[in-house]
């Protein structure tokens, strides 16, 4: 939440134009899609203690409002995995990093998002149960468009702002005097080389950012478009997870969507601590925290993977 509101801050106080905002809503679309992610290995972590109190919890994901937080989520999910798609593909090539090719790539991304995320939110938002305002095609369509007008008005709203701390180095730079502004950006913080840990964390980011354009995309369309929300309880998932065929199969896709959702989500908090946390005591408490979270959720997830064995 820190590093969540640092960043926005930071955000708004500066005016990169639309480069600066495809950065800006994929690491705010990160860090949303982590929130849910701590929250989704605790709930699932609640299986070992049986199907009475993992049941009772799971009316928090049936409901109407929790139903539009899936469609916040499927956003966020969206965009990061087509924005970190484009991210990936141009440090390996980076002629697709040239400005013009970077802005029109990034207008090919928002129509692909449009396209997937506005039938995706409104089958969703339409299916819930008729006793939830559902096969509702009017709030459908509202809450589907609400969730693409938010990051939208933001944008417009914050992009019209007046500048502030931040006005002469813009000034500079569109006026051409580049190296000027360049001086200042470099003076005003601290870099460091390249270290073989950094170059390590740096490849994992992009190999795992791959992969859960697979995993999580794909845990997520089948719980929302194959098997539903609605059915899932206790006994969904000891069905799925002790069938002799297919059960080793589930439990190696929730420990390598663990393991790698997880890892990413916790080494993209720590840039944006790093990034906006300039109190140095502040910075390594918060870094020993998101640590310590992976590590607890890690062992959480990990119990539940190799130890749950119900009979059903």
């Amino acid at each position: 939440m820190a590093a969540l509101i640092q960043t926005a801050s930071s955000v708004l106080r500066y005016r990169g134009g639309l480069g600066q905002w495809a950065w800006a809503i994929h690491r705010a679309a990160g860090l949303g899609v982590l929130a849910f992610l701590l929250l989704h290995i605790f709930d699932i972590f609640l299986v070992l203690f049986g199907p009475a109190l993992f049941n009772e919890l799971l009316f928090l994901y049936k409901g109407a409002l929790m139903r539009v937080m899936e469609v916040f989520l499927l956003f966020g999910l969206l965009y990061h995995a087509i924005n970190g798609l484009h991210v990936i593909v141009a440090d390996f090539f980076p002629v697709l990093a040239s400005r013009r090719l970077a802005r029109n790539l990034f207008y090919v991304q928002l129509l692909t998002l449009v396209v997937i995320f506005v039938p995706a939110a409104f089958y969703m938002m339409y299916t819930l149960p008729l006793e939830q305002a559902g096969q509702n095609a009017a709030l459908s369509l509202i809450v589907t468009l609400g969730v693409l007008a938010i990051p939208t008005g933001v944008v417009l709203i914050f992009s019209l702002w007046p500048t502030s701390r931040n006005a002469k180095i813009d000034m500079d730079a569109s006026k051409g005097n580049y190296e000027d502004s360049l001086a200042r950006i470099v003076a005003s913080r601290k870099h460091r080389a390249m270290t073989r840990t950094e170059l390590n964390i740096w490849l994992f980011m992009r190999v795992s950012g791959f992969l859960l354009i697979f995993l999580a995309l794909g845990h997520f369309f089948l719980m929302h478009f194959i098997y539903g929300v609605e059915i899932m309880d206790f006994g969904f998932i000891a069905q799925r997870w002790v069938d002799p065929v297919g059960g080793w199969f589930w439990r190696a896709y929730a420990l390598g969507l663990l393991f790698f959702a997880l890892t990413h989500g916790v080494l993209g908090a720590r840039y944006s601590i790093e990034d906006y946390i300039h109190n140095r005591a502040v910075r390594i408490i918060l870094l020993v925290g998101a640590f310590l979270t992976w590590l607890a959720l890690t062992v959480m997830g990990g119990l539940v993977i190799f130890t749950f064995y119900p009979s059903v």
